[in-house]
């Protein structure tokens, strides 16, 4: 096999790896994790039910990968603008901005980790609330800047953290991207919450 050769076929096993975990966060959302079979991933994705451990060993092991394709997006976006030469207001502002846009454009697997998160074995539940803690230290550290500098007041940092996060994820539940409010005009009105109600210097 000649070395474009072995590109095309890389990329075609990526592209088959990335359909099995679209169709199957699709059916965990549908039919959570218990009632989803690694027939009906394979009858949904077209394929033989052995060819699916060509990609993964178990359902356990897509519902992982599942579970990543969620986290570690956000997670590197927040290494990247906790880098930037930003004030910490503006930092936090970016970060909530693209938690909210990605709640609202990639929000599966969130929902199925609210859904499904006692399914995953100890193990890998572990090693995803590392990555999550990991990611709300970023909005923790952020925050003590601010209010060391003075760009915030002080404020509980582990409890506003909870409660700016838990606002934004809640979007989830009632976000309609075809309602009458805009992806962009909701972003807008929770910061507005956040920074002029929540953060606000008097």
């Amino acid at each position: 096999m000649n070395e474009l050769s072995s590109i095309s076929a890389q990329s075609s096993e990526k592209n088959m790896r990335d359909e099995i975990l679209e169709v199957t966060a699709q059916l965990f959302k549908k039919k959570g994790f218990t009632g989803t079979s690694m027939q009906d991933i394979a009858k949904e994705v077209g394929i033989l039910k052995g060819s699916i451990y060509y990609y993964f060993n178990s359902k356990n092991d897509i519902f992982r990968e599942v579970l990543n394709n969620g986290i570690n997006p956000v997670l590197k976006n927040a290494e990247l603008i906790v880098a930037e030469k930003l004030s910490s207001r503006e930092k936090l502002r970016k970060l909530i901005n693209h938690h909210m846009g990605y709640i609202m454009d990639h929000n599966l697997s969130l929902i199925i980790y609210f859904q499904e998160r006692e399914k995953l074995p100890a193990i890998q539940m572990e090693k995803y609330l590392e990555k999550r803690d990991r990611y709300e230290n970023f909005f923790r550290e952020i925050l003590k800047e601010g209010i060391e500098k003075g760009d915030f007041p002080d404020v509980n940092v582990t409890l506003t953290v909870f409660a700016m996060l838990g606002m934004c994820n809640w979007i989830i539940q009632w976000y309609n991207p075809k309602g009458v409010q805009s992806a962009e005009e909701i972003k807008t009105y929770m910061e507005h919450l956040i920074f002029e109600r929540m953060l606000s210097i008097k």
